[in-house]
This record gives C-alpha cells, structure tokens and sequence, in this order.
C-alpha cells in the first residue's frame, strides 16, 4: 500500500469508529442487556477494508469510548479489557471480505446474507466472550445473591451478545443489499 491508501484508510478507520461511538448512543439497553449497533460501522468498514483495519477502527472506538467518561471502571485491566480489547475485535468480521466483496458483485444474495451472518456471529461471539470472562472476574458483586458469577455473566452477556448479532447481521446485510457501494471503496 502506498503512503496515500494507508492515509485514506487511516482516515477512514476514524470516521467509522466516531460514526461507531455516536451510534452507540441510540438507546437499546433492556435493564442490564444491551444491543451493540455501534458494531455496524466497524463490520461495514472490515468488509470495506479487511479485518486488521477493522480491528484499528474497533480499537479506535473503544479509546474515544473511553476517553468520553461514559464508562464504569472497576479496575484498569477491566477497562483494557472491556473498553479498547472488546471493541477492537469487532472488526474481526472483516475475515470475510474478500468472500463477501466476490459473492456481492457476481450478485449472490442468498451466498452474501451468509458470509454476513457467520462473520457477524464470529465478531460478536469474541466481543462478548470477552465481557462474559470480564463479567466473571469483575462484575461477579452484581450477581443476584445466590446466583453463580459463571450464570449470571452467562445470562447478561449471552443474552446482549445474541440480541446484537440478530439485529447487526440484519442491518448489515439490509445496508450491504441497498447500498453495496460501502464495501466497495474508490480505487
């Protein structure tokens, strides 16, 4: 890559991780689930840009999420954890974009929604296998009395972890349908 692509991806990561942080703000937390959408922006720009680009623009929006304040701190390796590592491996969906980017210009719909789907899943399974551990090791004083840490984080991390995936794959792959161009960068 020439100084110049590395400097328009670079710019690029930044827009979609800011797009991620103010996304993130749409309110679509049940008591103590919550749906990611901020992960949208991150995945779209890993189909755009590959997985480790994505994991830049991943770790960027963890950094201004965590330079916002809007965080609970329970100890810094929790915040390391939770708030750089975690966000950064939504990008991990990028795996597939090569994948996606054939099957989205021979126009294989059924073959996309699926590459969609399964990278989706990866990203969203290690993002939330992180809190879940996070959860395990940090946030066991939140447990019901009575209830197992394991449960408890099992509970409220599986949860927002299936419930992210639904709604991300479905927006992704809505978004990728209507407008492929996202995947497609100017040469």
């Amino acid at each position: 890559m020439t100084k110049r692509e590395n400097l328009v991806v670079s710019i690029e990561a930044a827009i979609f991780a800011v797009m991620a942080f103010t996304i993130a703000f749409m309110p679509l937390d049940v008591g103590p689930f919550e749906i990611e959408l901020g992960m949208v922006p991150i995945i779209v720009f890993s189909y755009r840009r590959g997985w480790k680009a994505g994991i830049s623009s991943g770790f960027l929006w963890g950094l201004i999420k965590l330079t916002s304040g809007n965080i609970t701190v329970l100890s810094v390796l929790q915040v390391f954890i939770e708030y750089v590592f975690a966000f950064a491996v939504s990008g991990l969906a990028g795996v597939a974009w090569k994948k996606l980017k054939e099957d989205v210009s021979l126009e294989k719909w059924s073959h996309a929604f699926i590459t969609v789907a399964w990278s989706v899943f990866l990203a969203a399974f290690v993002k939330y296998g992180i809190h879940f551990i996070a959860g395990v090791i940090y946030w066991h004083l939140y447990a019901p009395e009575g209830m197992s840490p394991f449960i408890y984080s099992l509970i409220v991390n599986g949860s927002s972890g299936i419930a992210s995936f639904i709604v991300v794959t479905l927006i992704t792959s809505l978004l990728i349908y209507r407008a492929p161009v996202l995947i497609f960068p100017k040469e």
